[in-house]
């Protein structure tokens, strides 16, 4: 793969990462704001990131920002939020075909990209507040992806057990808050968010082009020397404390079937192997526990594990019947001293290095993909290309899975047990 990729910081805390390859027939800018994860301001910058991709001074409503987006060859501005280690990021990301496409010379990134700066450096805002009718439309969407995160059982479940992993952590946090919050957010306190994100973030830029021809470094640069700037650096990985005693939660809900979620904590410092670690036990359709638990001993509906390296923590999904959830419990630890003890075989390790550097290299094939993964590696400490990272995961010896596996502590068993008192059947959301 010819990619070339340069990273330079073009203004104290904002950072800039051009990325060409000659391949691609669109361009992607995203704009990444880091900042430090809070109970109180998580829901704000939400809110926040919601009313800005959607309107800005020149655009006043979400229809019209769709007509213009549509007339720009179906141009594309979303926002998002992430959590990485102890840090919120609030992502916005324009997409476009290449200029050279466009008919008559329209200069559709450059048109795109004026969108982009209104609605960061110029938004829909009068008398120190966010105009009421977006306002109130965004707020009933918060609402509803609040709604449909409750609904969706394993998705509760999960958020349920964080609370408990990572009790005293910003991490515990949800980036949407609760019902009660949504309600009660007041248009000022969205905008004194807003200014104080576009202050003190600490700001990564990736632009992900064929040609590389537009100066949108230029812009960038112009566009953040012209704002108040006071940055902090974010909290990226900050491995969490592993707890004294296994922490055992339990609730119920009216459901039915029971979610288990496990933690198991680590400090090891080798992520490659800690991530090629729980692909081994969860991470395929011919893990550990999806062989050996779900299919040989039919304990559960589904059961995953995944590893999240800024907290050093590797979480086991499962969905279950409450009569398994203590047998589920014991058959996962199991499979994790039959790690420790090396009972997986060449062609299982083999396999699920390819599974990964297969995943990894379908990255290239995509400009938003590539772009996240050099932010990953900014996240990380570690920026480095792509073939880089899949040597790194092809070089991963057995005995470094093994030490992994006996740093393991289980940390959290949180289970939300089905209450089904009062269900008439029927398959719920999430299951």
């Amino acid at each position: 793969m010819q990619i070339s990729v340069k990273r330079e910081e073009i203004l104290d805390g904002v950072s800039f990462t051009e990325i060409i390859d000659k391949k691609f027939k669109t361009n992607v800018v995203k704009v990444m704001f880091v900042t430090k994860l809070s109970e109180k301001e998580a829901p704000l910058n939400t809110f926040a990131s919601m009313l800005l991709s959607s309107t800005n001074s020149r655009i006043k409503t979400n229809f019209e920002m769709s007509d213009v987006l549509n007339a720009l060859y179906d141009s594309t501005l979303r926002s998002g939020i992430v959590t990485y280690g102890d840090s919120q990021i609030v992502e916005f990301t324009i997409g476009c075909i290449d200029n050279r496409f466009a008919l008559d010379n329209d200069d559709i990134l450059g048109q795109l990209l004026d969108i982009l700066e209104d609605c960061l450096f110029s938004p829909n805002v009068s008398d120190g507040k966010f105009d009421e009718d977006e306002f109130r439309l965004r707020k009933k969407e918060l609402i509803d992806i609040i709604n449909s995160e409750m609904n969706n059982k394993r998705y509760y479940a999960f958020n349920q057990a964080c609370k408990s992993i990572f009790v005293g952590e910003p991490s515990a946090f949800s980036h949407y808050g609760d019902i009660e919050t949504a309600e009660n957010i007041k248009s000022e306190e969205v905008y004194e968010a807003y200014k104080k994100l576009i202050k003190t973030s600490h700001v990564e830029i990736y632009y992900v082009s064929p040609t590389g021809e537009f100066p949108v470094k230029e812009r960038f640069k112009k566009a953040f020397s012209q704002v108040e700037r006071e940055p902090v650096e974010g909290i990226m990985r900050t491995p969490s404390p592993i707890k004294p005693e296994v922490l055992y939660k339990e609730e119920s809900c009216e459901m039915l079937q029971a979610q288990v979620v496990m933690a198991y904590k680590t400090h090891h410092e080798n992520v490659d192997a800690c991530g090629l670690f729980s692909r081994i036990l969860g991470g395929t359709a011919f893990s550990k526990l999806f062989v050996n638990v779900r299919e040989k001993q039919s304990l559960c509906y589904y059961c995953s594990s995944s590893y999240i390296q800024s907290k050093g923590t590797v979480y086991i999904v499962s969905g279950v019947e409450n009569d398994n959830c203590e047998k589920l419990v014991k058959a996962v630890d199991e499979q994790i001293e039959a790690i420790r003890k090396g009972e997986f075989t060449d062609e299982e390790f083999y396999n699920t290095k390819l599974f990964i550097v297969n995943n990894m290299r379908s990255r290239s094939d995509f400009p938003g993909s590539l772009a996240s993964w050099y932010f990953s590696g900014y996240c990380s400490g570690e920026i480095i290309s792509l073939e880089e990272g899949m040597e790194k995961i092809m070089n991963v010896t057995r005995e470094q899975i093994i030490e992994v596996a006996n740093t393991l502590v289980l940390d959290t068993v949180y289970t939300l047990k089905a209450d089904r008192t009062n269900m008439e059947g029927g398959q719920e959301d999430g299951e």
